[in-house]
């Protein structure tokens, strides 16, 4: 979860009996966040997925090689419910299996929104394993694509000058990944899959900062009986704005079909993690929540919620 969580709580107020009223505050506080309550230290609205063991090509292309016949991924995230405005992500990969090469090619979507600000990201990646032992593979990846920021302030206020000047770029972006993998026992991969040449969506101290951000991806499968598997998973990632971001999680599965898990984030987050698979195709939701925090108010909730939804041209119920 992004930094929002250290925000002060909200206390209930009767602002909901004019929704137009409501609606004024709360744009107000969310583009207080949005230009920095710290100018001292910009923010970012990167928020890693809590599914990241089932979707880890979405911090690393190259484990795109795990599917080796190609597969389609999509999650969304929602945080802050009932806040108009709040933390969004959406992201997207597709990619084919280019067997005879032992390679992958697939593309790479990815839209990061938060009151009126969007951050879209569109690559295109290519993936090559090389074989080290009799099971086990190195993979590296190359992406390449464009980081688009759009931010429409004037639809806030169109009358404050404050608000009147719209704010949209664009910029190259480049990234890399490498992973050492056994196909569905374990995987473990870095990656900087967002380098991009300028300062999208930033400038000074006054706004976010799409920062370039490292990720270090693992996860193992463990049999624990004759139809149940345990699959840990961590995922660390580090940028210069948000430092380093831990989360673990362990799901256990029933005969590859169900999965059931718990995750937690060094934040103090937690959530919990549901995962469906039926003929190739893979269905998850997750619930993550910070132990102790009240709601924001009668009709907002602090909780976050994802769904994420896949399917593997193989036919195969993957649990990594």
């Amino acid at each position: 979860m992004s930094k929002f969580n250290s925000l002060p709580e909200l206390k209930e107020t009767n602002l909901f009996v004019c929704p137009n009223v409501c609606n004024l505050v709360f744009k107000t506080l969310l583009l207080l966040i949005i230009i920095g309550v710290s100018p001292a230290k910009a923010q970012t609205i990167f928020l890693n997925h809590a599914h990241y063991g089932s979707y880890g090509v979405s911090a690393n292309p190259a484990l795109s090689l795990l599917s080796t016949k190609g597969s389609l991924s999509f999650t969304g995230r929602q945080q802050w419910v009932g806040l108009d405005g709040a933390p969004r992500v959406f992201w997207g990969s597709g990619h084919i299996g280019l067997e005879r090469l032992g390679a992958t090619a697939g593309v790479h979507l990815r839209q990061d929104r938060v009151g009126v600000e969007r951050h879209t990201e569109a690559s295109l990646f290519f993936a090559k394993s090389v074989r080290i032992s009799e099971r086990d593979y190195i993979g590296l990846s190359m992406n390449a694509g464009l980081a688009h920021y759009d931010a429409r302030y004037s639809s806030l206020d169109g009358t404050d000058p404050s608000f009147r000047d719209d704010v949209l770029e664009s910029d190259a972006l480049l990234g890399f990944g490498a992973v050492i993998y056994r196909p569905d026992v374990y995987y473990a991969g870095i990656s900087m899959p967002r380098f991009t040449m300028g300062g999208v969506g930033a400038f000074g101290d006054t706004r976010y900062n799409f920062q370039n951000r490292y990720y270090f991806t693992g996860a193992i499968v463990l049999p624990i009986g004759e139809e149940l598997h345990v699959r840990p998973s961590v995922l660390v990632s580090y940028s210069a704005d948000m430092g380093t971001q831990l989360d673990g999680s362990a799901m256990v599965f029933v005969k590859q079909l169900v999965g059931l898990g718990l995750g937690a984030r060094s934040q103090g987050d937690l959530s919990g993690l549901l995962r469906l698979n039926f003929s190739g195709f893979g269905i998850g939701y997750s619930y993550q929540f910070k132990p102790g925090n009240q709601p924001l108010n009668r009709q907002i909730n602090n909780s976050t919620h994802e769904i994420g939804l896949s399917y593997d041209f193989s036919g195969r119920n993957r649990m990594l």
